[in-house]
């Protein structure tokens, strides 16, 4: 169906590759796969097809996959040049996504209590043919939007597991690492199951419920889970603010593209906004 091909030049844009040109789309915007053939493509046109060292690519043929392929530039067979075949890329690069579960939506304790948490997390795509098929589901279009929206549905289910099991105090309170570490470990499992790699997960923030105020017994107490919470907050701005100034300098040595940075700085811009809005809420 296909050979990678070495040692052959080819133009800035040729009209007999195929290959994914992004779009300047940006944030939750962001696509994370494309599809050929779209409407109006010809494959009987196209002769190679390129995929970038950040992409991998599902060959198919009449619905069959016929392979998963890396970085490089592949010459189409002839028999392949048929209506049929289908090339899906996927980028594995690593992406950025803040999440959130509100209150309204929360999780329900094991005292009845219904608890919301945000924060944010860095994964890749690791195992691109479960994650199309377990996850894209045959969906045309798939952006840092709808994977975000799927993070939040798949962890509603998985928190709670975890839950259920601990009181709306201990969860705030007593055992709050604790519980943060088993959300971490249990997330990074699901993840794997879909054909995603948890690089981290950050849960910035427990929101407890508003008739919540009966559990803190004492007011030093309630105090300074408050304070906790709000000291929290400020030192994600600090490190994001920091990781900003990282871009910053990168770009002065030349190190990064200025389009590079443009996205960067959105991107943690993105974060910033959503972790000041959470802190003016506490």
């Amino acid at each position: 169906m296909f050979k990678k091909i070495k040692d052959k030049k080819f133009k800035d844009y040729d009209p007999e590759i195929i290959a994914w040109q992004r779009e300047t789309k940006e944030g939750l915007e962001t696509p994370l796969m494309y599809l050929f053939p779209q409407p109006g493509d010809n494959i009987k046109e196209k002769k190679f097809f390129a995929v970038k060292d950040y992409e991998k690519t599902l060959f198919y043929n009449k619905g069959e996959l016929i392979g998963v392929l890396g970085g490089g530039v592949y010459e189409l067979e002839k028999k392949a040049r048929i209506k049929g075949t289908e090339i899906v890329w996927i980028d594995t690069s690593f992406t950025e996504i803040p999440w959130g579960i509100p209150q309204s939506e929360g999780i329900p304790t094991k005292d009845g209590y219904i608890v919301g948490l945000y924060g944010d997390l860095k994964l890749k795509i690791s195992d691109v043919k479960v994650f199309y098929n377990d996850v894209v589901a045959g969906t045309k279009i798939w952006t840092v939007q709808n994977l975000k929206e799927w993070i939040v549905s798949l962890m509603h289910t998985s928190l709670r597991d975890i839950f259920k099991t601990y009181t709306a105090k201990s969860i705030l309170l007593e055992d709050r690492e604790r519980v943060i570490n088993l959300i971490t470990s249990k997330v990074t499992e699901e993840f794997l199951r879909y054909g995603l790699e948890l690089e981290t997960l950050n849960v910035i923030g427990i929101k407890a419920p508003d008739d919540a105020e009966k559990l803190f017994k004492e007011d030093k107490e309630r105090i300074e889970y408050f304070a906790k919470q709000k000291k929290n907050l400020q030192k994600r701005i600090e490190e994001l603010k920091n990781k900003l100034k990282e871009q910053q300098d990168l770009l002065l040595k030349d190190k990064i593209t200025q389009q590079d940075y443009n996205k960067k700085k959105k991107q943690i811009q993105m974060f910033i906004d959503e972790v000041q809005d959470e802190l003016k809420k506490d």
